[in-house]
């Protein structure tokens, strides 16, 4: 626990926190964003890490459909302060990072190969591969490989962490586990075919999201500049579907924004190019 003064609480200190630091208060204002952008939001609630295995909370889980397709978006919300912003160091898209990867989950009998099959053994979803040039990732964009929060320490030197940030777009990885779960189960629920995209996100306050770009040699390419949106990759892979047939998918990347980031990204994913069309068999 923090260090703090013997000095009593007072409401108007209480007020003043509220007022600037509270993560409460900026999750309900990316919940509002979302909601007001024809995206729906759960706000608040508990999952078992699949890694640690612990209890652990999610700020927003929010969910977009036109018809078959579905967007899924694990969302964790970071109140910076503007003396302690974050810093995205980025370097070219290498062609093996250019791609984003999809659930095509459907109805067993869809599929002729493993209709006759007893239930449990059933196929009822695979991983679709959208590769450069026809995925949203383009190879040579930058594309963030670290960050950190970057300040001043009370003698003026400059100091910076990693460990909160980190700490939010881990929960956004492990909170992505449960999504592409019900990802798989989209099609077998309307006894139909759909394609379900889950992007991990990470939220900053507007103005407080920076981002560099070196060369593949380490050589600085760019000076610091401000952004509102910044593709990080991860190349994070997750089991799903079910006991006996378990699908492999990739998320690739996470994507740090700001408040105006978030309604850019919620905007590109529900009317860009990031689904491709249902598999002629699939098509009504």
């Amino acid at each position: 626990m923090a260090t703090t003064k013997r000095n009593p609480i007072s409401q108007q200190d209480i007020l003043d926190w509220l007022a600037s630091s509270s993560n409460f208060a900026f999750e309900l204002r990316c919940v509002k964003l979302l909601n007001d952008n024809g995206v729906r939001c759960l706000h608040g609630g508990s999952y078992s890490d699949p890694v640690t295995k612990k209890t652990r909370q999610f700020d927003i889980r929010a969910q977009w459909s036109s018809g078959r397709i579905h967007a899924r978006f694990a969302v964790e919300c970071k109140n910076l302060d503007p003396t302690f912003p974050l810093l995205v160091q980025c370097v070219p898209r290498t062609p093996s990072e250019a791609f984003h990867e999809l659930v095509l989950s459907y109805d067993p009998s869809l599929n002729p190969e493993t209709a006759s099959q007893a239930r449990a053994f059933q196929k009822t979803c695979e991983t679709i591969r959208l590769s450069h040039p026809n995925s949203v990732y383009e190879e040579h964009a930058p594309v963030g490989k670290s960050c950190v929060q970057v300040g001043r320490s009370l003698d003026g030197s400059l100091s910076s962490n990693d460990s909160e940030v980190f700490d939010k777009w881990a929960q956004a990885l492990a909170s992505s586990q449960d999504l592409i779960d019900s990802s798989t189960t989209d099609g077998p629920d309307i006894r139909n075919a759909c394609i379900s995209l889950v992007v991990p996100v990470v939220v900053v306050p507007d103005d407080m999201l920076w981002q560099v770009v070196f060369d593949s040699t380490g050589n600085q390419q760019s000076q610091p500049t401000q952004t509102d949106r910044c593709p990080f990759f991860v190349g994070q892979g997750y089991s799903a579907s079910g006991a006996f047939d378990r699908t492999w998918i990739t998320l690739s990347h996470l994507e740090f924004v700001t408040t105006r980031g978030l309604k850019q990204l919620a905007l590109d994913v529900c009317y860009g190019r990031w689904f491709p069309t249902l598999p002629e068999q699939y098509k009504d």
